[in-house]
Protein backbone atom coordinates (compact mmCIF):
# COMPACT_ATOMS: atom_id res chain seq x y z
CA UNK A 1 0.00 0.00 0.00
CA UNK A 2 1.32 3.28 -1.22
CA UNK A 3 1.65 6.23 1.57
CA UNK A 4 0.05 9.51 0.81
CA UNK A 5 2.82 11.29 1.41
CA UNK A 6 4.58 9.22 -1.70
CA UNK A 7 1.78 10.40 -4.05
CA UNK A 8 2.08 13.89 -3.05
CA UNK A 9 5.15 14.49 -5.65
CA UNK A 10 2.36 13.50 -8.28
CA UNK A 11 -0.01 15.60 -7.26
CA UNK A 12 2.67 18.63 -7.23
CA UNK A 13 3.65 17.60 -11.11
CA UNK A 14 -0.43 18.38 -11.79
CA UNK A 15 0.00 21.85 -9.74
CA UNK A 16 -1.81 24.66 -11.68
CA UNK A 17 -0.33 28.27 -10.60
CA UNK A 18 -3.87 30.00 -9.73
CA UNK A 19 -4.33 34.35 -10.64
CA UNK A 20 -4.79 34.55 -7.42
CA UNK A 21 -1.22 32.85 -6.58
CA UNK A 22 0.47 34.87 -9.60
CA UNK A 23 -0.81 38.01 -8.14
CA UNK A 24 0.56 37.16 -4.71
CA UNK A 25 4.32 37.29 -6.18
CA UNK A 26 3.69 39.99 -8.29
CA UNK A 27 3.11 41.81 -5.56
CA UNK A 28 5.86 40.46 -3.41
CA UNK A 29 8.04 41.14 -6.49
CA UNK A 30 6.79 44.95 -6.25
CA UNK A 31 7.24 45.07 -2.51
CA UNK A 32 10.66 43.32 -1.77
CA UNK A 33 12.27 44.73 -5.43
CA UNK A 34 13.21 41.34 -5.81
CA UNK A 35 12.35 38.71 -8.47
CA UNK A 36 10.15 35.85 -6.53
CA UNK A 37 11.99 33.02 -8.77
CA UNK A 38 15.32 34.29 -7.08
CA UNK A 39 14.44 35.03 -3.76
CA UNK A 40 12.92 31.19 -3.76
CA UNK A 41 16.10 29.90 -5.03
CA UNK A 42 18.66 31.95 -2.85
CA UNK A 43 16.10 30.91 0.45
CA UNK A 44 16.30 27.27 -0.48
CA UNK A 45 20.03 27.54 -0.80
CA UNK A 46 20.56 29.78 2.04
CA UNK A 47 18.27 26.84 3.96
CA UNK A 48 20.01 23.68 2.70
CA UNK A 49 23.39 24.81 3.41
CA UNK A 50 22.35 25.97 6.97
CA UNK A 51 22.91 24.56 10.61
CA UNK A 52 19.83 24.37 12.91
CA UNK A 53 20.45 27.90 14.48
CA UNK A 54 20.87 29.24 11.38
CA UNK A 55 17.72 27.42 9.81
CA UNK A 56 15.57 29.13 12.93
CA UNK A 57 17.29 32.67 12.14
CA UNK A 58 15.94 32.45 8.48
CA UNK A 59 12.11 31.14 9.59
CA UNK A 60 12.36 34.09 11.79
CA UNK A 61 13.28 37.06 9.63
CA UNK A 62 10.89 35.36 6.75
CA UNK A 63 8.07 35.24 9.69
CA UNK A 64 8.97 39.13 9.99
CA UNK A 65 9.31 39.67 6.36
CA UNK A 66 5.53 38.31 5.46
CA UNK A 67 4.80 39.91 8.52
CA UNK A 68 5.79 43.36 7.28
CA UNK A 69 4.95 42.40 4.02
CA UNK A 70 1.02 41.78 5.52
CA UNK A 71 1.16 45.20 6.78
CA UNK A 72 2.53 46.79 3.58
CA UNK A 73 -0.59 45.26 1.33
CA UNK A 74 -3.05 47.12 3.68
CA UNK A 75 -0.99 50.42 4.08
CA UNK A 76 -0.08 50.52 0.46
CA UNK A 77 -1.90 48.96 -1.97
CA UNK A 78 -4.85 49.51 0.23
CA UNK A 79 -5.96 45.92 0.49
CA UNK A 80 -8.46 44.65 3.15
CA UNK A 81 -7.31 42.72 5.68
CA UNK A 82 -8.60 39.47 4.28
CA UNK A 83 -7.11 39.52 1.00
CA UNK A 84 -3.44 40.90 3.30
CA UNK A 85 -3.65 38.26 4.82
CA UNK A 86 -4.40 35.61 2.03
CA UNK A 87 -1.50 37.38 -0.38
CA UNK A 88 0.62 37.07 3.03
CA UNK A 89 -0.38 33.81 4.10
CA UNK A 90 -0.15 31.99 0.53
CA UNK A 91 3.61 33.68 0.47
CA UNK A 92 4.79 32.74 3.88
CA UNK A 93 3.85 28.80 2.81
CA UNK A 94 6.16 29.00 -0.18
CA UNK A 95 8.54 30.85 1.61
CA UNK A 96 8.69 28.64 4.86
CA UNK A 97 8.24 25.29 2.82
CA UNK A 98 12.12 25.32 3.46
CA UNK A 99 12.93 21.96 1.54
CA UNK A 100 13.87 19.41 4.38
CA UNK A 101 13.34 16.49 2.58
CA UNK A 102 12.61 15.19 -0.70
CA UNK A 103 8.69 15.95 -1.12
CA UNK A 104 9.66 19.54 -0.19
CA UNK A 105 12.68 19.53 -2.56
CA UNK A 106 9.77 19.07 -5.72
CA UNK A 107 7.63 21.19 -4.67
CA UNK A 108 10.29 23.45 -5.17
CA UNK A 109 11.52 23.09 -8.64
CA UNK A 110 7.93 22.55 -9.42
CA UNK A 111 6.61 25.98 -8.13
CA UNK A 112 9.89 27.81 -9.97
CA UNK A 113 9.35 25.50 -13.17
CA UNK A 114 5.59 27.28 -13.25
CA UNK A 115 6.62 30.40 -12.30
CA UNK A 116 9.01 31.27 -14.93
CA UNK A 117 6.55 29.48 -17.35
CA UNK A 118 3.92 31.80 -16.10
CA UNK A 119 6.70 34.83 -16.33
CA UNK A 120 7.26 33.99 -20.15
CA UNK A 121 3.64 33.85 -20.90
Amino acid sequence: MQSETEDFPAEIEEFAISKRQLRSYDLYEEYSKRNITTTIQTRKDAYEKADAQAREELETETEIEVENFHIWLELIKKLSPFAAHYYSVSLKSLLLGFPIGENVAQLFEVVLEKVEISQQE
